[in-house]
């Protein structure tokens, strides 16, 4: 049986997404946040009908661009156009719509919605094939939505709205959630590395370290942070300077340990991977000329196993922005706030409103760390 022709996914993915909201709807519109939205016409005007040809025609390129082998990259490049036009579509047509209450709020519709999801898809499948990093078209078109924004043409979009009102909040959430990140997984690799090197000469210790990292791995995160509370609590009551020092049951401390648990497993693993990249007949060749254990670890087997290494470094430090989400839950602060907030009031908005920093941190994050990894030797 004949495989489908290079391509054929994402250039069916892309005419999906073409139809998709012209037949579930571009936009909605909500009396107030507490009533269902209505799909309403897209309104005629001259911007709104510029930015929805941009969107069919980029839709159309990206078919094409997959199904032909053209300069690498290009395929990509049309979802994101695609993707910012989309959105320039809703914006303008939202701002465009009869002036009702002010309380009513603009949003994408369901059609809109899906032919967003279907472009990321395509974007990424497409990148995928080419060995790219499957965040580039998805960044590329958040710069793109971001100058839109600047632009003022998306402040009709109710979710706009929420973040123009809750700016201070949502600053001091996204500074808070990169702390938080940063510092789980500084402390994971402050536990990991050296546990992974100790680990290398002593297997008995490789087997109780990654065991132990394993078996946390088993708990689910909510119980995890749960377990925590009572002993930290105690141990900032015994001790004084803990507490004045921010240790204790809830905040920020329980939430960095519970994520730099977390991080120990994928961390320790591809330290270990990366150190046995180097073929043991090298390591004893390079004993026998007399370098020292340190002089292999430098010399050889860092150098050798740096890109593994590197790829256990990005899946943490998705893995740890993804976790702080739920630091919100025993008062870690981040952008889990502002989601739990949006799911206790049943606000959309102010669920993505929180949601949408935490992929485009973790996109960031695995484009960044992707394209150092590239630039590293490989076994």
């Amino acid at each position: 049986m004949r495989s489908p022709p290079r391509g054929t996914g994402p250039a069916a993915i892309g005419l999906a997404a073409a139809a998709a909201p012209f037949v579930l709807g571009w936009i909605s519109v909500a009396p107030n946040r507490l009533l269902s939205p209505a799909v309403v016409a897209l309104p005629g005007t001259w911007g709104v009908l510029t930015a929805a040809a941009a969107f069919l025609i980029a839709c159309g390129g990206l078919a094409l661009l997959s199904l032909r082998s053209v300069r690498p990259g290009a395929a990509e490049a049309a979802a994101a156009v695609a993707l910012v036009a989309l959105v320039a579509t809703a914006g303008l047509g939202a701002a465009a719509l009869p002036g009702g209450s002010a309380v009513a709020r603009a949003a994408p519709a369901a059609g809109a919605w899906i032919a967003a999801l279907l472009l990321v898809l395509a974007g990424a499948a497409a990148a995928a094939q080419r060995g790219a990093s499957p965040a580039l078209p998805l960044l590329a078109a958040g710069a793109g939505i971001a100058g839109l924004g600047a632009l003022g043409a998306l402040d009709a979009l109710s979710l706009l709205r929420e973040a123009s009102g809750r700016w201070a909040e949502l600053r001091t959430a996204l500074i808070g959630h990169v702390l938080l990140s940063l510092s789980a997984l500084i402390l994971a690799l402050v536990l990991a590395v050296p546990l992974a090197l100790l680990a290398l000469r002593r297997p008995r210790l490789e087997t109780t370290f990654l065991g132990a990292a394993s078996g946390i791995q088993v708990v689910p995160s909510i119980a995890l942070f749960g377990l925590l509370i009572a002993p930290l609590a105690a141990l900032a009551e015994a001790v004084p300077a803990l507490r004045a020092m921010g240790l204790g049951g809830v905040g920020p401390a329980p939430a960095v340990l519970a994520i730099a648990g977390y991080l120990l497993l994928p961390l320790g693993r591809g330290v270990l991977t990366g150190l046995r990249v180097a073929p043991p007949a090298l390591v004893e060749a390079a004993r026998g000329q007399g370098l020292s254990r340190r002089g292999i670890l430098w010399g050889l087997r860092l150098p050798m196993g740096a890109g593994v290494m590197m790829g256990a470094l990005r899946l943490a430090a998705v893995q740890a922005v993804g976790l702080t989400t739920l630091a919100a839950l025993i008062g870690g602060g981040g952008l889990g706030t502002i989601v739990f907030q949006g799911v206790g009031q049943l606000a959309g908005d102010l669920i993505l409103l929180g949601v949408l920093p935490i992929l485009g941190l973790s996109l960031a994050v695995d484009a960044g760390l992707g394209g150092l990894a590239r630039l590293l030797p490989r076994a």
